[in-house]
Protein backbone atom coordinates (compact mmCIF):
# COMPACT_ATOMS: atom_id res chain seq x y z
CA UNK A 1 0.00 0.00 0.00
CA UNK A 2 2.77 2.10 0.56
CA UNK A 3 5.17 2.42 -2.35
CA UNK A 4 7.21 5.58 -3.05
CA UNK A 5 6.73 6.80 -6.52
CA UNK A 6 3.10 5.29 -6.93
CA UNK A 7 -0.38 5.34 -5.39
CA UNK A 8 -3.32 3.42 -6.74
CA UNK A 9 -6.02 4.69 -8.41
CA UNK A 10 -10.23 3.94 -7.55
CA UNK A 11 -9.23 1.06 -10.37
CA UNK A 12 -6.36 -0.31 -8.11
CA UNK A 13 -3.95 0.58 -10.94
CA UNK A 14 -0.31 2.35 -10.35
CA UNK A 15 -0.21 5.95 -10.90
CA UNK A 16 2.95 8.25 -10.50
CA UNK A 17 3.38 10.83 -7.66
CA UNK A 18 5.13 13.38 -9.57
CA UNK A 19 7.11 14.64 -6.10
CA UNK A 20 7.85 11.18 -4.62
CA UNK A 21 9.14 9.95 -8.33
CA UNK A 22 11.32 12.41 -8.62
CA UNK A 23 13.04 11.42 -5.15
CA UNK A 24 13.16 7.93 -6.52
CA UNK A 25 15.05 9.11 -10.02
CA UNK A 26 17.19 11.23 -7.32
CA UNK A 27 18.58 7.84 -5.18
CA UNK A 28 18.78 6.03 -8.91
CA UNK A 29 21.30 8.34 -9.85
CA UNK A 30 22.97 9.11 -6.44
CA UNK A 31 23.78 5.25 -5.95
CA UNK A 32 25.00 5.11 -10.12
CA UNK A 33 27.20 8.31 -9.62
CA UNK A 34 29.17 6.61 -6.86
CA UNK A 35 27.33 7.48 -3.50
CA UNK A 36 26.99 4.51 -1.29
CA UNK A 37 23.54 3.41 0.48
CA UNK A 38 24.59 4.82 3.61
CA UNK A 39 25.74 7.79 2.08
CA UNK A 40 22.60 8.99 0.18
CA UNK A 41 20.20 7.51 3.66
CA UNK A 42 22.74 10.52 5.26
CA UNK A 43 22.02 12.59 2.73
CA UNK A 44 17.94 12.56 2.92
CA UNK A 45 17.76 12.71 6.01
CA UNK A 46 20.21 15.48 6.07
CA UNK A 47 18.18 17.48 4.36
CA UNK A 48 15.00 16.81 6.03
CA UNK A 49 12.90 14.48 3.56
CA UNK A 50 10.58 12.05 4.88
CA UNK A 51 10.27 8.31 3.82
CA UNK A 52 6.60 7.19 2.26
CA UNK A 53 5.72 6.18 5.81
CA UNK A 54 6.19 9.73 7.07
CA UNK A 55 9.55 9.24 8.93
CA UNK A 56 12.31 10.74 8.75
CA UNK A 57 14.99 8.06 9.27
CA UNK A 58 16.08 6.21 5.96
CA UNK A 59 17.47 3.08 6.43
CA UNK A 60 19.85 1.79 4.11
CA UNK A 61 17.77 -1.56 3.62
CA UNK A 62 14.67 -0.04 2.03
CA UNK A 63 16.82 2.38 -0.52
CA UNK A 64 18.64 -1.52 -1.19
CA UNK A 65 14.91 -2.40 -2.03
CA UNK A 66 14.29 0.22 -4.06
CA UNK A 67 17.19 -0.04 -6.33
CA UNK A 68 16.21 -3.59 -6.99
CA UNK A 69 12.90 -3.04 -7.41
CA UNK A 70 11.49 -4.14 -10.82
CA UNK A 71 8.11 -2.13 -10.21
CA UNK A 72 10.50 0.90 -11.19
CA UNK A 73 11.24 0.51 -14.72
CA UNK A 74 7.08 -0.67 -15.28
CA UNK A 75 7.59 -4.70 -14.55
CA UNK A 76 6.05 -6.52 -11.88
CA UNK A 77 6.99 -9.85 -10.35
CA UNK A 78 4.16 -11.51 -8.82
CA UNK A 79 4.13 -13.91 -6.15
CA UNK A 80 7.17 -12.76 -4.59
CA UNK A 81 5.83 -14.29 -1.30
CA UNK A 82 3.19 -16.88 -0.71
CA UNK A 83 0.68 -17.76 2.51
CA UNK A 84 2.09 -20.68 4.02
CA UNK A 85 -0.78 -20.38 6.93
CA UNK A 86 -4.03 -18.77 5.92
CA UNK A 87 -4.94 -18.65 9.88
CA UNK A 88 -2.37 -16.93 11.38
CA UNK A 89 -1.59 -15.13 7.70
CA UNK A 90 1.82 -16.02 7.99
CA UNK A 91 3.73 -15.49 4.73
CA UNK A 92 7.32 -16.67 3.47
CA UNK A 93 9.69 -15.98 0.83
CA UNK A 94 8.67 -17.40 -2.62
CA UNK A 95 11.80 -20.07 -3.29
CA UNK A 96 10.44 -21.71 -6.25
CA UNK A 97 7.01 -23.63 -4.46
CA UNK A 98 4.67 -21.39 -5.99
CA UNK A 99 4.65 -20.00 -9.70
CA UNK A 100 6.31 -16.53 -10.38
CA UNK A 101 4.37 -14.30 -12.86
CA UNK A 102 6.92 -12.00 -14.73
CA UNK A 103 4.98 -8.80 -16.38
CA UNK A 104 6.47 -6.53 -18.52
CA UNK A 105 5.01 -3.06 -18.81
CA UNK A 106 2.63 -3.38 -16.51
CA UNK A 107 2.60 -0.21 -15.76
CA UNK A 108 3.85 3.62 -16.17
CA UNK A 109 7.64 3.60 -15.03
CA UNK A 110 9.63 5.84 -13.00
CA UNK A 111 13.27 4.66 -14.03
CA UNK A 112 14.00 4.02 -17.71
CA UNK A 113 15.11 -0.09 -18.47
CA UNK A 114 18.55 1.10 -19.27
CA UNK A 115 19.51 3.17 -16.41
CA UNK A 116 17.48 -0.07 -14.02
CA UNK A 117 19.76 -2.60 -15.13
CA UNK A 118 22.64 -0.13 -14.98
CA UNK A 119 22.18 -0.07 -11.42
CA UNK A 120 21.87 -3.39 -11.20
CA UNK A 121 25.24 -4.39 -12.80
CA UNK A 122 26.79 -1.70 -10.26
CA UNK A 123 25.40 -3.34 -7.18
CA UNK A 124 26.85 -6.72 -8.86
CA UNK A 125 29.85 -5.04 -8.93
CA UNK A 126 29.96 -3.52 -5.27
CA UNK A 127 29.28 -7.10 -4.36
CA UNK A 128 31.96 -8.68 -6.11
CA UNK A 129 34.66 -6.78 -4.69
CA UNK A 130 36.34 -8.41 -1.76
CA UNK A 131 39.65 -7.76 0.38
CA UNK A 132 41.96 -10.03 1.79
CA UNK A 133 41.01 -9.77 5.96
CA UNK A 134 43.38 -10.82 8.58
CA UNK A 135 41.16 -11.53 11.04
CA UNK A 136 42.30 -12.91 14.98
CA UNK A 137 39.80 -16.15 14.49
CA UNK A 138 39.90 -16.74 10.63
CA UNK A 139 42.36 -18.24 8.64
CA UNK A 140 44.84 -15.94 7.03
CA UNK A 141 44.06 -17.57 3.81
CA UNK A 142 40.22 -16.83 4.05
CA UNK A 143 38.64 -13.75 1.65
CA UNK A 144 36.15 -12.18 3.75
CA UNK A 145 33.58 -9.82 1.86
CA UNK A 146 33.77 -6.49 2.27
CA UNK A 147 31.14 -3.42 1.75
CA UNK A 148 31.78 -0.80 -0.85
CA UNK A 149 33.04 2.13 0.07
CA UNK A 150 32.91 5.70 -2.44
CA UNK A 151 34.61 7.32 1.53
CA UNK A 152 38.06 8.07 -0.48
CA UNK A 153 38.99 8.97 -3.91
CA UNK A 154 40.99 6.12 -5.03
CA UNK A 155 38.62 3.37 -3.68
CA UNK A 156 38.82 0.82 -5.90
CA UNK A 157 40.99 2.39 -8.49
CA UNK A 158 44.00 0.72 -8.15
CA UNK A 159 44.65 -2.81 -7.47
CA UNK A 160 47.14 -5.09 -7.63
CA UNK A 161 48.82 -6.73 -10.36
CA UNK A 162 49.34 -10.14 -9.20
CA UNK A 163 46.03 -10.88 -7.47
CA UNK A 164 43.84 -8.29 -8.25
CA UNK A 165 42.88 -7.24 -5.07
CA UNK A 166 42.34 -3.50 -4.53
CA UNK A 167 44.64 -1.58 -2.30
CA UNK A 168 43.06 -0.30 0.56
CA UNK A 169 43.94 1.74 3.18
CA UNK A 170 45.66 -0.22 6.09
CA UNK A 171 46.01 1.69 9.95
CA UNK A 172 49.25 0.32 12.34
CA UNK A 173 49.14 0.69 15.63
Amino acid sequence: NKFLGYTKDKNGELVIVPEEAELVRRIFRLYLEGSSVIQIAKLLESEGITTVTGRTKWWTSTIEKMLSNEKYMGDVLQQKTYTIDFLTKKRVKNDGIVPQYYIEDGHEAIIPKELYYQAQEEKARRASLCKQAMSRKAKQDEKEKSRYSSKFALSDIMVCGECGQPYRRQVWS
